[in-house]
């Protein structure tokens, strides 16, 4: 799969998450047409929040990696692996602000970590800028491999220094703890996601007086993704100076696995400000990319056959959960280890066609999303675009199955439709 060999027999799978040499594909951080192997894929998080100087703001970047996503090698008693990480930041005329780049080291002692993904390195910096909106260009390079990720997002920077009162962007962490010295320590969530083992969840923001008010009122609803209510908590913290970091503890008690909206106000007699942040609870045996149990499932529909998936759907509670474990166990190619690195691979495959071949339709259920979920990135692509002769296409070529498979555009609209035979190379599993 990676440069760090999975040993993953699947004769089970005559579906085929397609093998090299008996082992999965690497995965694309963005898929871009590029058939390139073993680059890294990594995961980030923006805040931004009020900086010393008055009229600039600060965004503070935290990326994160999975070790199996890089290349270790053997260093006497211990496997190392080296990357890179390069920020780069454009204002709205496209013209070059800011970058940085960090170099990163990752050591360890025992094999099985260099194929972990539930193991990661966090890299965080930040940026001082004046109010706007910005491109940010990211790039993580694996240097013993010699390979980039890159992705892009934009990046609304606001002022924090106009209202009287306002707090910076909502920072989901793992924990929040004060450290020999006094200081307040926390490490970023990257994917705002939590496992159903954590008792309480916590998220980190800063309160900006500029009225020299003493006390705010701090109010956060947390509610499901119809907008019903779960819970409504709100407590009062004492403002020191024009500038307060704020830690809030949120008990997980009764919350379920799933996606969930976090609603955060700050008031003080007619001043309120608000905030909102979506966040994910996963249980135990849920993959890394998915958090919607229900979701999960009818994900599943390029895998599993209609009366699994049938009985999946109707099934209530914890015996859905439990059969969806059971069916993930059964295809385990692992069986005993605390990761199911087929799921990973198939779930993380649904991401990258929801971010890659989204249109009206979710990615994944697009032709184009069945076949880059079932069979990985192909070798090669013939990208054709509009001519008198024919439609808009692409020809996807897997020479190490001898296939050439055609999507053509009939609409215009992008929405490529697969028009080559392929449901006969796999068959889903029982």
């Amino acid at each position: 799969m990676k440069k760090i060999i999975k040993n993953m027999q699947m004769a089970v799978l005559s579906f085929g998450l397609l093998m090299i040499s008996g082992r999965l594909q690497a995965q694309l951080p963005e898929f871009n047409y590029v058939p390139e192997e073993d680059v890294p894929h990594f995961y980030y998080d923006i805040v931004t929040l009020a900086a010393p100087d008055t009229g600039m703001s600060l965004m503070r970047l935290s990326a994160k990696v999975a070790y199996d996503e890089l290349q270790f090698v053997r260093v006497e008693d211990r496997y190392r692996a080296d990357y890179e990480v390069s920020v780069t930041v454009m204002d709205q005329n496209g013209d070059l602000t800011d970058g940085k780049v960090l170099s990163k080291t990752i050591n360890v002692w025992d094999f099985a970590e260099t194929n972990s993904h539930k193991d990661f390195d966090l890299s965080q910096c930040e940026f001082t800028l004046r109010p706007g909106t910005y491109e940010l260009i990211l790039g993580m390079m694996d240097k013993d491999a010699r390979k980039t990720g890159r992705l892009k997002t934009q990046v609304v920077v606001p002022d924090y220094f106009v209202e009287p009162l306002d707090i910076s962007d909502i920072l989901m962490v793992d924990y929040a703890i004060i450290d020999s010295t006094g200081e307040l320590v926390t490490r970023p969530n990257v994917l705002s996601n939590y496992g159903d083992e954590q008792a309480s969840l916590y998220l980190w923001m800063e309160i900006y007086n500029r009225k020299h008010i003493d006390s705010v009122k701090v109010i956060y609803r947390i509610k499901n993704l119809k907008g019903e209510v779960l819970r409504k908590q709100e407590h009062y913290r004492g403002l020191e100076g024009e500038r307060t970091a704020h830690i809030v503890e949120m008990p997980r008690g009764e919350l379920n696995s799933g996606r969930y909206q976090l609603e955060l106000v700050v008031e003080n007699g007619g001043l309120s400000v608000k905030r909102t942040h979506e966040f994910s609870i996963r249980w135990m045996g849920m993959p890394s990319f998915a958090s919607d149990l229900d979701k999960a499932i009818e994900q599943m529909k390029h895998i599993a056959k209609d009366n699994v998936l049938k009985q999946l759907r109707n099934a209530k509670g914890e015996e859905k959960q439990a059969l969806f474990q059971e069916f993930w166990q059964r295809l385990d190619p692992t069986p005993g280890t605390r990761e199911n690195e087929l799921m990973e691979e198939y779930y993380r495959r649904v991401e990258v066609a929801n971010a890659n071949f989204s249109s009206y339709r979710e990615g994944w259920k697009t032709d184009r999303g069945m076949v880059y979920i079932i069979l990985g990135p192909p070798d090669d692509i013939d990208r054709q675009p509009f001519e008198r002769s024919h439609r808009p296409r692409e020809i996807w070529y897997y020479y190490k199955i001898n296939r050439a498979l055609v999507f053509i555009d009939r609409t215009g609209l992008g929405e490529y439709r697969l028009s080559s035979p392929f449901w006969d190379i796999f068959n889903r599993v029982p």
